[in-house]
């Protein structure tokens, strides 16, 4: 691979742990409902949190140890690849988890035995979004995930034409 990328894969590898870390402490989601206020929810306040921490640091250490220029053996870069992947499909999943559970809280609001509309009411003014934590730590796994395959992929085909 040529030399000026290298440090470019590494490195976006470093950004997306550090990211993936920063986003975990970060609001995955919020709600804001009249009279309760607004409550907001980071990663670290349940134990996903600290999964995704750990998986951030997985690729902190593989860059660290990449970009210092120290051997690596394949199942390094190979556990990096599985943290990216982990990192994506957590934060994939949360997303979508939150929002079935806007929709799911809307329906219950407004069923059929609200006859006064109050719970209609309600549902319409409570407000429920993905936290900015959530979202970065979902495109740090997706730029970690696919730049982790690209080194993996360069990697590979440099080993077949030795």
């Amino acid at each position: 691979m040529p030399t000026a990328a290298r440090p470019i894969r590494e490195w976006t590898v470093l950004g997306a742990g550090i990211a993936a870390v920063l986003g975990s402490f970060m609001p995955w989601g919020k709600v804001s409902a009249p009279i309760l206020g607004t409550v907001t929810v980071s990663g670290v306040d349940g134990t996903d949190g600290w999964i995704t921490v750990g998986l951030g640091l997985v690729l902190v250490v593989y860059a660290g140890m990449s970009l210092r220029g120290q051997r690596i053996p394949m199942a390094v870069p190979v556990l990096a690849v599985l943290a990216a992947l982990g990192l994506l499909g957590v934060g994939a999943w949360k997303i979508a988890d939150l929002q079935a559970t806007e929709a799911e809280m809307r329906a219950k609001m407004s069923g059929e035995d609200d006859v006064l509309g109050i719970g209609k009411a309600m549902s319409a003014a409570v407000q429920v979004s993905v936290g900015s934590g959530l979202w970065l730590l979902t495109f740090a796994g997706l730029a970690g995930s696919v730049t982790m395959v690209l080194i993996l992929v360069s990697r590979y085909r440099g080993r077949d034409s030795s």
